[in-house]
C-alpha cells in the first residue's frame, strides 16, 4: 500500500511545523496564509510512504525517529 501526500518543510523550526496535505495546491494554500504570519518553508515536494497495513503505518510514524520523509521524488 502506499500513502502519497505533499510536504513544505519547516525551516526555521520543529519538522512539526511544516506543512502537509494531500495535494501540492492545498500546500501552497496553506503556505499563502503563513506568509502573513511569517516562517521560512521550502519549496512543497512529493512523499510517498509505502507499507503493508493499517497497522504497519501506524508503527512507522510512531516509531524511533518517526516516519522518515527525507526520501525525495
Amino acid at each position: 500500500m502506499k500513502l502519497t501526500y505533499w510536504i513544505a518543510d519547516c525551516l526555521n523550526d520543529a519538522p512539526c511545523y511544516s506543512v502537509r496535505a494531500k495535494t501540492r495546491r492545498e500546500v501552497k494554500a496553506e503556505l499563502a496564509n503563513r506568509e502573513v504570519r511569517g516562517g521560512d518553508y521550502g519549496k512543497p515536494r512529493k512523499v510517498t510512504v509505502e507499507y503493508a497495513g493499517a497497522f504497519d503505518l501506524v508503527l512507522q510514524c510512531t516509531g524511533e525517529g518517526g516516519l522518515y520523509e527525507g526520501k525525495r521524488q
